[in-house]
């Protein structure tokens, strides 16, 4: 009798602990991960890389982009691509812009560091090819 007494004390102080952390959360997403800037593609051709076997061939290779923001960053990721990536970052409340070099693939971190909180646009220009893309920046780089 005293081990069903036991277990059940040591039930009701666990369930006790736990059952008002889970009511604090009020089902919010706690996390830090950063996130995807979904990217429009406007325009451009398609680039031709050349593969060398026995004989010449042409395959066209398109460029990946892919863009993130994450606290006070803007995390830009490019592949299929040699050459120079211009970075435009546009808002209400300020702007930036950055340029760096790839070399097949690349990847490149742009701080949103000097801008406002609010709503931004983002213009990534490579070669012939533009990716544009909208993300939010919150107070000190908190969403």
């Amino acid at each position: 009798m005293k081990k069903v007494g036991l277990i059940t004390l040591l039930f009701v102080v666990c369930s006790a602990l736990v059952i008002p952390a889970n009511l604090n959360n009020n089902n919010k997403v706690q996390d830090d991960w950063e996130d995807k800037i979904e990217l429009g593609r406007q325009g451009g051709t398609t680039r031709i890389a050349s593969q060398r076997t026995f004989s010449m061939q042409s395959v066209a290779i398109e460029p990946i982009v892919d863009a993130y923001s994450s606290k006070n960053v803007l995390q830009i990721s490019v592949q299929n691509y040699r050459g120079p990536v211009w970075v435009e970052i546009y808002g209400e409340k300020g702007a930036k812009h950055s340029t760096f070099e790839i070399y097949d693939m690349g990847f490149e971190v742009v701080s949103l560091s000097g801008l406002g909180a609010g709503e931004y646009n983002v213009r990534i220009t490579i070669g012939s090819d533009i990716f544009t893309g909208k993300f939010k920046k919150g107070k000190y780089g908190n969403k």
